[in-house]
């Protein structure tokens, strides 16, 4: 039996009027000046940057910005918990106990703080579906956290499996899973759900559908992997 691990922001919620305001605003704060979502999300995305402090301050030294990083910080989690609760479910429940009822493990493996995570888990009634989470406080070494692949070793060895299939949104994430794979050996499949953030990314499965990835995982987590392969490699 696979397990079955999933990101949280932009698979399990919509995070675009939380985080990504909170990125905004936090390098306004800094700039004194407006700063475009989109360019925000183009940076994001394309430097496959996970942690959304990063972000905002990439944002603010690719616009000529300086910011002391302590500072920032601090001044980024005042907004985004005044956003948080602007987040919006996109899994639904149902998902998470049918997977469950089936047997198959499941995890989270995030770059949200521990705080953050509890929060939207307790919010939207999933803080008991998940066998394992990893989170950004769990790895103490900045350089081992996400999308370098040892958060998911971790939640990979604490699950017990010898193989899983990681769903993500991201580039940050797909990097995450090939290098694992190079690192590790173990087979990872990468499935995007590409709900909120519609990349060209190569993966084992696509799609922006619930109906969908719940008949994928169901199948894929129960199938034998004799002979099978994991694209991309």
């Amino acid at each position: 039996m696979r397990a079955v691990i999933f990101d949280v922001d932009g698979v399990i919620v919509d995070v675009r009027e939380s985080y990504h305001l909170a990125i905004k605003r936090t390098a306004e704060t800094f700039l004194g000046r407006e700063v475009p979502l989109d360019l925000i999300r183009r940076i994001k995305f394309s430097k496959a940057i996970n942690n959304d402090w990063d972000v905002t301050y990439k944002v603010i030294r690719t616009l000529g910005g300086e910011a002391d990083y302590d500072l920032l910080v601090e001044r980024f989690t005042e907004i985004y918990n005044k956003l948080k609760f602007k987040e919006v479910q996109i899994l639904s429940k149902d998902l998470f106990l049918d997977l469950r009822s089936a047997g198959i493990p499941l995890g989270i493996v995030t770059g949200r703080p521990k705080e953050d995570l509890r929060f939207v888990l307790e919010r939207f009634g999933l803080e008991d579906l998940f066998d394992v989470t990893v989170d950004e406080d769990d790895v103490v070494d900045k350089n081992l956290r996400k999308p370098h692949p040892f958060p998911l070793h971790l939640c990979i060895e604490i699950l017990g499996v010898d193989s899983a299939i990681y769903v993500g949104d991201n580039s940050a994430d797909l990097d995450m899973v090939r290098t694992y794979r190079k690192i590790y050996g173990k087979p990872v499949k990468f499935v995007h759900f590409k709900r909120v953030v519609d990349l060209d990314l190569p993966a084992d499965f696509s799609t922006d559908s619930e109906e969908e990835l719940r008949t994928y995982l169901l199948q894929e987590a129960s199938r034998s992997r004799e002979g099978e392969r994991v694209y991309p490699p």
